[in-house]
């Protein structure tokens, strides 16, 4: 009797806690907490990395944000600070390398229906999603995500660019683009077609390197980033 009582706390715990941690270690972090330790962040980290679906070396983040791990891939040298909130549940959300975010940034990969007559928004699963509904953010090499920025579904920021505080970005970002405002538009570029050429000849190699043609036009005209032929996703970078 005494076994089948053991048993059955057994399974009633792990139904309970589908990611079981030890006591002690539930009693070690807690300790950290108390006492004001950055330590404890520093073992979230560690705990919590594995969970993302690809990532590079030297990224950091804050382990007090809101991530839709599986979803998210992240390159190298990437720094997420201040309780970020990057959620994608049915596409991704693919940060390149040498990234840096100001604290409260939120990137969103998809949308609530909104188009479905007789219901309740909230009534609507996630498997009724239409395809359009959920679209990949990207985030390219060398960019700068200002504080409290917004990303929204099917953006993508091009290499070098930069996104100022509080902007909230609905369309694709030109690379070397500074954007800011709400809708965010690119107001000026960080260098001259001379200058960023010169500049992607130091960390790019030569078939990685944007070419001249593309600079002048995207300066020239309107649009966004073309595909990143040469920009595989997360930690491949």
């Amino acid at each position: 009797m005494e076994v089948r009582t053991r048993t059955w706390r057994r399974r009633t715990a792990a139904k309970a806690n589908p990611f079981p941690v030890s006591p002690r270690l539930i009693a070690i972090l807690r300790r950290l907490y108390e006492s004001g330790s950055s330590r404890w962040l520093s073992l979230l980290i560690v705990l919590y990395r594995p969970r993302f679906a690809a990532y590079g070396k030297h990224f950091w983040f804050d382990p007090m944000g809101d991530y839709t791990f599986s979803t998210i891939s992240v390159g190298a040298d990437v720094q997420l600070n201040g309780r970020p909130c990057l959620i994608a549940s049915r596409s991704r959300i693919v940060i390149g390398s040498h990234v840096m975010f100001g604290p409260g940034v939120t990137i969103i990969g998809g949308n609530h229906r909104i188009d479905v007559v007789g219901r309740f928004m909230t009534s609507i699963r996630e498997e009724e999603k239409r395809p359009e509904d959920d679209h990949e953010v990207a985030i390219e090499d060398d960019v700068s995500v200002g504080t409290r920025a917004v990303i929204l579904s099917g953006v993508r920021i091009g290499r070098g660019a930069v996104v100022g505080a509080g902007a909230v970005v609905t369309k694709s970002v030109l690379p070397y683009g500074t954007a800011v405002g709400n809708p965010a538009r690119v107001r000026r570029f960080r260098w001259d077609v001379d200058t960023i050429i010169e500049h992607e000849r130091c960390p790019y190699p030569e078939d990685r390197r944007l070419k001249r043609e593309d600079i002048e036009a995207w300066r020239s005209g309107p649009g966004g980033p073309t595909p990143r032929q040469n920009q595989p996703p997360g930690n491949h970078l």
